[in-house]
This record gives C-alpha cells, sequence and structure tokens, in this order.
C-alpha cells in the first residue's frame, strides 16, 4: 500500500493512477507534511511517497518524523530539485531519494525496494 503526499494535485492524480493500474494500492493522498505524517501513523501504509518540497516541511523535516515513527514508515522521497547533498542525507535517514524526472518504472523499483519485495 502507498501513500501520496505531494502538493500538486495533478500529479498526485497521474500517480495514483498509474500505480494503481500497476496493482498498487493508494490508500490516501495528502497536499502537506503534516497530514502526510498524520495519515501515515493512522493509516500505516506500506510505503510514503513524500514529495521534498511540501507546504509545513523545511528540507527532510517530514521524512525524520516519518522514520522515527515506531516501527519507522519507509519512505521514497520525490524531488524536481536533484542535490546529491540531500540525497546522501534521506539515505542516512533510511529513505530513498528519486528525481521526479525518473519516470515510474524508477518510482515502483523504488517503492519495491524500500518495501522489501
Amino acid at each position: 500500500t502507498v501513500l501520496l503526499a505531494d502538493d500538486d494535485e495533478r500529479f498526485r492524480a497521474l500517480v495514483r493512477s498509474v500505480l494503481e493500474d500497476d496493482a498498487y494500492t493508494v490508500v490516501a493522498e495528502a497536499a502537506d507534511a503534516r497530514t502526510a505524517v498524520a495519515l501515515a501513523a493512522e493509516l500505516r501504509p506500506g510505503v510514503v511517497v513524500l514529495d521534498l518540497v511540501l507546504p509545513g516541511a523545511v528540507g527532510l523535516s517530514a521524512v525524520r518524523e516519518l522514520r522515527s515513527a515506531d516501527p519507522p514508515h519507509r519512505v521514497v522521497v520525490l524531488s524536481s530539485l536533484f542535490d546529491p547533498e540531500i540525497e546522501q542525507e534521506a539515505a542516512e535517514l533510511g529513505a530513498h531519494y528519486l528525481d521526479k524526472t525518473a519516470g515510474i518504472d524508477a518510482l515502483e523499483a523504488a517503492i519495491d525496494e524500500v518495501a522489501g519485495l
């Protein structure tokens, strides 16, 4: 199961559509960091796909919060701003970092990887 968090509604709808066509279950969507963290705590999705730049979050703060849950949430960070330092920090937090331009196959591979599939 997947929780999608991105402030672009059209992007979320597109990703949701493609993921669901490929047999993933999207359990919820969020347009801001607070909602994403709250929904993740409530629904315990297999993976949280999280935009790096969200209202209510600074840098990787939402990732830190999601990864500090007990048990930690599995997170794929999506960003249109590729930054090797942020990628390294995300990896240190236990999250997978992916450029939004990588495509749906790369996103699905990242989801499967962090889910342990």
